[in-house]
């Protein structure tokens, strides 16, 4: 069972968050302040953090800083409704951004692609994304295939029985 820290000062959406991922069996803590986050990061230590920009306290921003500094390389998913204001991504570690309003389908994917990535890891020992290969999405999200990427073979028409 994974441990998921949701932090946003909207109960609705903590309430969802909470409810959808013990859903899928995992140990769901709540946080509606960037100090609330951060207290609680440090007893629950979570394995991923969905975390929005905005809250009051210091913001999403002030919980990355705070944790980093302190050694803690845990993901952080921002869930934001302007991901352009994160500034450069890549300069951080463990981070990636959601917008806001953002799928069910798509948040899991997220979230299992960061588990996945970090499994096995101490928490200090866990290494960006970009070091590791990404689960797919789920199906619900994976293209058609083309024409190109359907069987050569079709399957063969059903038996035809005497009338």
């Amino acid at each position: 069972m994974s441990r998921i820290l949701v932090v946003d000062d909207i109960p609705a959406i903590t309430d969802f968050s909470k409810e959808f991922f013990e859903d899928f069996g995992h140990d769901v803590r709540i946080a509606d302040t960037a100090t609330g986050a951060i207290a609680t990061q440090r007893e629950f230590r979570a394995e991923v953090i969905l975390q929005d920009l905005n809250v009051p306290g210091g913001g999403g921003l002030h919980v990355y800083e705070t944790l980093r500094a302190e050694g803690d390389m845990v993901p952080i998913i921002f869930s934001t409704g302007k991901p352009e204001t994160l500034g450069d991504l890549n300069a951080m570690k463990n981070v990636s951004a959601l917008r806001k309003p953002t799928h069910p389908d798509a948040l899991m994917a997220e979230v299992q692609k960061w588990l996945a990535a970090t499994a096995g890891q101490s928490p200090a020992a866990q290494q960006p994304a970009a070091q590791a290969a990404p689960p797919p999405p789920p199906a619900a999200l994976r293209p058609e295939p083309s024409q190109d990427e359907r069987p050569m073979n079709p399957p063969p028409p059903p038996p035809k029985f005497p009338r």
